[in-house]
């Protein structure tokens, strides 16, 4: 490990892998409603993001992520040049932050789609399980980050006032990355 300076910043506090990587997205997830999915991460061509929503118990989470897609979408048509994926997920509110990366495959398996369907998608699917165009995205992770300030305004300005006072940089949470292989 490189010997780090007084005057060098430590960004990541915790380096997480497998088993410790699975608990902390499962703690964090339930947090959010939806992903920010990115692809065209590989493929050397321009990215293009969009907001899914998860689909499942985030709390069974394994290093697998479920969504729901339409077969005639760009995203679909994207993951058949680049398998490459990254979510980012986001929570003001918890001040709870995580990006994941890894690879995205389509699914037509009509008992994973019964097993993760909710009424709520008739918004996009108006025929349900039998719309013909219906396909699951399947999400396996491969690594990540995370950012988590459970203490919210309070521990920010505690963070801010030490920084002011002894004129280094303050902390206010907790950052790390995430490794599932």
């Amino acid at each position: 490990m490189a010997h780090i300076t007084e005057h060098q910043r430590i960004e990541k506090d915790e380096h997480l892998n497998g088993d410790q990587a699975i608990a902390k997205v499962r703690k964090l997830l339930p947090s959010f409603s939806a992903a920010l999915f990115v692809t065209g991460v590989h493929s050397g061509r321009e990215l293009h993001s969009r907001p899914l929503a998860m689909q499942g118990d985030p709390a069974v989470f394994g290093g697998t992520l479920w969504f729901f897609a339409d077969d005639r979408s760009p995203k679909v048509y994207e993951l058949a040049v680049d398998t490459a994926v990254s979510l980012f997920f986001q929570n003001d509110g918890a001040n709870h932050y995580l990006q994941l990366d890894g690879t995205a495959s389509l699914s037509k398996d009509k008992s994973k789609m019964r097993e993760l369907y909710s009424p709520t998608l008739k918004t996009w699917f108006p025929e349900g399980l039998d719309d013909p165009h219906l396909v699951l995205i399947r999400f396996d992770a491969t690594r990540g980050a995370f950012w988590e300030s459970p203490g919210g305004v309070l521990q920010f300005a505690a963070a801010f006032a030490t920084s002011v006072v002894t004129g280094k940089p303050g902390k206010s949470g907790t950052t790390g990355t995430l490794s599932f292989s």
